[in-house]
């Protein structure tokens, strides 16, 4: 695998190291775990389809477009 180096600041250095889960830890892999995290909390976030959907149901419920829980229940013989 090819290398680089990268230049920051003390200060920032040390603020990174805060990010390790064990002192030996490579800032590689550290750096590699904080993307990967990054990016799966990217894909839990809402789309705007979801949003819309959101917006849609809330505005049938206001409209009283809605059953209750006992109604369902009653529905499906729960």
């Amino acid at each position: 695998m090819e290398q680089t180096s990268i230049a920051v600041s003390k200060k920032s250095k040390k603020q990174w190291e805060n990010f390790k889960n064990y002192p030996n830890e490579s800032m590689e892999s550290m750096i590699n775990r904080i993307l990967k995290a990054k990016v799966q909390e990217d894909d839990e976030l809402l789309t705007d389809e979801d949003i819309k959907e959101i917006k849609e149901s809330i505005t049938q419920i206001e409209k009283g477009h809605f059953k209750t829980q006992s109604q369902m229940k009653e529905k499906y013989g729960l």
